[in-house]
């Protein structure tokens, strides 16, 4: 857990696979690990319905009353102030610009493709892409960000191996590991990934 301020905007992980994104406004992402005194969102991003990411007690701690919610239908219905998404939609909220792409797993039952999304957030003039839980997928190709946030932990996402080849196809200025050391079955050494991301790119791996 930790924080690093890329230009004026602050990108802060709090654990398992949740982030506040911090400029004029609070984004948070997947919220689930979330302080007592959590400073509270404008906008909360829901990559999918699993209890670890769409945490209905987390969620609404760190909820105002204008707080929006967005999020796959299956998550969203628990929320009053909550939009649904799907793959390929472009909303802007509070002057955030906020792309929804795919996130599923190809080789394991978790993660259904529709089931859950990533999300590309614009703030501060910086594209910042949650990859959700997924596999090294063929949509991350597509995908245009200057931070990537990839699963590396295993089990129910992609690996340390896995996540390098989304590296490698997304070829983001920075990458920081998430989704690892949390739950029990979710190991990986972020050292390790450093090197094999640094040894095969220039992409500089951030270590929160």
């Amino acid at each position: 857990m930790g924080s690093k301020k890329f230009g004026d905007v602050e990108i802060t992980w709090l654990g398992h696979a949740t982030f506040k994104i911090k400029k004029d406004i609070v984004i948070y992402i997947d919220p689930y690990v979330v302080p007592e005194e959590a400073e509270k969102a404008d906008i909360i991003l829901s990559t999918h319905g699993h209890f670890d990411h769409c945490d209905k007690e987390a969620i609404e701690k760190i909820s105002k009353e204008e707080t929006v919610v967005v999020a796959p239908e299956d998550c969203v219905k628990k929320f009053k102030n909550g939009r649904s998404v799907n793959a390929g939609d472009v909303l802007e909220i509070k002057g955030v610009k906020i792309e929804v792409v795919h996130a599923y797993n190809t080789n394991k039952p978790f993660h259904p493709k529709g089931s859950g999304f990533g999300y590309i957030v614009e703030v501060g003039g910086l594209r910042i892409y949650h990859a959700g839980d997924t596999d090294f997928i063929p949509e991350m190709r597509d995908v245009k960000a200057d931070i990537a946030l990839l699963p590396v932990g295993g089990t129910y996402t992609m690996d340390m191996k896995e996540a390098l080849e989304a590296v490698l196809a997304i070829k983001p200025k920075y990458v920081v590991p998430m989704h690892y050391g949390y739950l029990k079955e979710t190991k990986a050494d972020p050292e390790k990934f450093k090197k094999m991301v640094e040894e095969k790119s220039d992409v500089e791996v951030v270590i929160l």
